[in-house]
């Protein structure tokens, strides 16, 4: 079980790279060490399995693929999913590629040896703004939610969350008033790893909520939609609902 209270790491996202060529190595690797959840693949057959079956908040792919066709791959994933981010890197100069592969789909297209830092920065602003929150800090009623310091409060009042349940409420929170299914959530925390007995959701959310009601706000506001799943609940939803 991780310990108590977390380090000033970046937001805790789950971007499905493919691992193609040393560049995007080199991006999955700085990704990881500044704290983001990476699930790494081989190829662009790869990349689909995961892309269907998995719950990323953002891909990242290079132009060069060694079994298909990169663009074609950009719009697929795009009709799959309209919303989520999609970043192409490439070391070719020439712009003609570049520019198809914004016209598929991708949010940008990143030229030259990739920098993980700004690349961190461009996911974590992009997939704030697919949850409808334009900065750092994501709120609902008097639950905020902030991403630069992987913490959460009710008021002057920090939540004391282990790495696991932090994530769960920033999923909950980045989908707010929509339904979270508990396959979702377990595909978002442990990918394609060992999982353990799915009802280990249920200890996280049961944690979450007594963390909320110690620290003054509403525990209800974390809903339980018996046999689809959850979400988080605007306060008024939430006393209703009570």
């Amino acid at each position: 079980m991780p310990r108590r209270g977390m380090p000033r790491k970046d937001i805790e996202m789950r971007v499905l790279l493919a691992e193609t060529n040393w560049n995007a190595m080199i991006a999955a690797t700085g990704l990881t060490e500044a704290g983001m959840l990476v699930t790494r693949v081989n190829d662009g057959r790869e990349l689909m399995d995961f892309a269907d079956f998995g719950e990323q908040s953002a891909v990242v792919l290079d132009l060069d693929m060694p079994d298909l066709n990169a663009l074609k791959l950009i719009a697929q994933l795009r009709r799959k999913d309209a919303l989520m981010p999609i970043y192409a890197l490439t070391e070719d100069a020439s712009w003609e590629p570049r520019k198809k592969a914004y016209d598929m789909g991708a949010d940008d297209v990143i030229y030259g040896p990739v920098q993980p830092a700004m690349l961190a920065a461009k996911i974590k602003a992009a997939v704030r703004r697919t949850g409808g929150y334009a900065s750092r800090e994501l709120r609902v009623g008097t639950l905020v939610l902030n991403t630069e310091t992987i913490s959460a409060a009710v008021g002057a009042k920090t939540l004391q969350l282990t790495r696991k349940e932090y994530e769960i409420l920033e999923m909950l929170m980045l989908h707010r008033e929509r339904l979270v299914t508990r396959e979702a959530l377990m595909n978002h925390l442990y990918a394609w790893d060992d999982e353990p007995d799915a009802r280990i959701i249920n200890v996280y959310l049961s944690r979450i909520r007594q963390q909320i009601e110690t620290c003054g706000g509403d525990p209800e506001l974390v809903e339980t939609v018996w046999g689809l799943g959850y979400r988080i609940a605007a306060e008024q939803t939430a006393r209703q609902a009570a």
